[in-house]
């Protein structure tokens, strides 16, 4: 193996080491603020000297509920790259499903960089690059809307937000899906656009721009797939609320069915602002806030928070790094089948 690859590697092995380090220092001191309560350090001690191993099962269903959470994630792209006439097995669309998410719990503004990674892996495997580029963009749209929907139904469950309102908010969120999915086909428009005004500087990159929004724009997605998109969108993100709604059971507390939806879904807006890797601090003190703000108490929302974390963060940025890895060393990947309208996209 040459030196420098050999030191790339080193490299981001300590950047990986690195920022796990950093997210389990400002991990640790969020838990601190939080602590440092006496009614919280008594609910703790109440909760930890309870458990019973037979409490364990409920571990197994957290983990099967991320583990299904990431085979939909996986088939939202899987079905979105159908649509523009590429099939990849679901064996590698899970694999790479994996890694990406591992990635974005490695770097800080992880969902960039990993959706540039997931483009360059479709392209890797023979799909054209304005229909990688389309999936990723896409699926991002569906789930962003997704969460929202989460946050508007979790905090009208909460009683954080009238009924009227909510309503509001649900069929305003269910325009803009539409709105973006109609403006979507005009983007032969804009690439014209941008082709007649070119700038005399970074000529080269502005011709290659304009050419992957006229290509994107030939890619439609049917009423039917489109469905089916944010349905799977709306499981992964279920299958994650499940996750977490498990981790109270597992300390043998109730699930606190008003506040868990809403407090799950204000964390992953918190995490996805939050300029650290995974989200790391943001999405604690968020979810932990989100459930006291809905009346649960503080003790049993930490733990609860911690061992959602170590499942969704810490255990997936290993099983991503691993991934990594494996791909990395994968010197014959699977090709992608493609359609002949896919075989025209650049």
């Amino acid at each position: 193996m040459p030196a420098s690859k050999k030191s790339d590697e080193s490299h981001g092995s300590h950047r990986a080491q690195l920022t796990i380090a950093v997210g389990l220092v400002a991990f640790g001191v969020v838990m601190f603020l939080f602590l440092r309560g006496r009614s919280t350090l008594h609910e703790l001690h109440v909760v930890l000297t309870d458990f019973t191993p037979a409490r364990l099962p409920w571990l197994l269903v957290a983990g099967a509920a991320e583990v299904l959470s990431f085979w939909c994630y996986a088939m939202v792209q899987r079905r979105l790259l159908m649509e523009g006439g590429a099939t990849l097995s679901r064996k590698s669309m899970v694999q790479l499903a994996i890694a990406a998410t591992g990635l974005t719990n490695l770097v800080p503004g992880g969902t960039a960089p990993a959706s540039g990674w997931l483009v360059s892996q479709y392209k890797r495997r023979g799909i054209p690059v304005s229909l990688g580029l389309w999936a990723v963009l896409i699926g991002g749209v569906a789930a962003a809307i997704a969460v929202l929907l989460l946050v508007a139904v979790g905090a009208m469950i909460a009683g954080l937000l009238g009924l009227p309102w909510g309503l509001v908010c649900v069929a305003a969120l269910g325009a803009v899906g539409v709105l973006l999915v109609l403006g979507a086909r005009q983007g032969t428009r804009v690439g014209h656009w941008l082709d007649r005004h070119r700038p005399g500087r970074f000529d080269d990159a502005w011709k290659r721009l304009s050419s992957r929004i006229n290509d994107a724009s030939r890619i439609s997605i049917s009423p039917l797939s489109g469905t089916a998109v944010f349905a799977l969108s709306l499981a992964n993100w279920g299958l994650d609320v499940v996750c977490l709604g498990a981790a109270f059971p597992f300390f043998g507390l109730a699930v606190p069915w008003k506040a868990v939806l809403f407090a799950y879904a204000v964390a992953q807006v918190a995490g996805s602002l939050a300029p650290v890797p995974g989200g790391i601090g943001f999405v604690e003190g968020g979810m932990i806030g989100a459930f006291a703000l809905a009346g649960t108490p503080t003790g049993g929302a930490i733990l609860a928070t911690i061992l959602y974390r170590i499942i969704t963060s810490f255990g997936m940025a290993a099983c991503g790094s691993l991934m990594l890895v494996v791909l990395a060393r994968s010197k014959r990947p699977e090709r992608a089948t493609l359609t002949a309208a896919a075989k025209r996209l650049r």
